[in-house]
């Protein structure tokens, strides 16, 4: 069988990925982390207990599912 090594050619989005399941992706400038509606589904998580504040802001920024 041949070796991989140096071949491997990264795959970069050049959209924002966003899923029903990740609603916030990890591009800083997209819309997505200022949408009222998405922003508030978050915080009505926080005030039921379902997370924590740090879990919240991990969730906006995209680095949390």
């Amino acid at each position: 069988m041949q070796e991989y090594g140096d071949n491997l050619i990264p795959v970069i989005h050049s959209e924002p990925v966003h899923t029903v399941d990740q609603p916030f992706c990890l591009d800083p400038m997209c819309g997505c982390h200022e949408d009222q509606e998405l922003v508030g589904a978050i915080n009505q998580q926080i005030h039921e207990g379902l997370i924590t504040p740090p879990e919240a802001t991990r969730i906006v920024q995209g680095k949390q599912v």
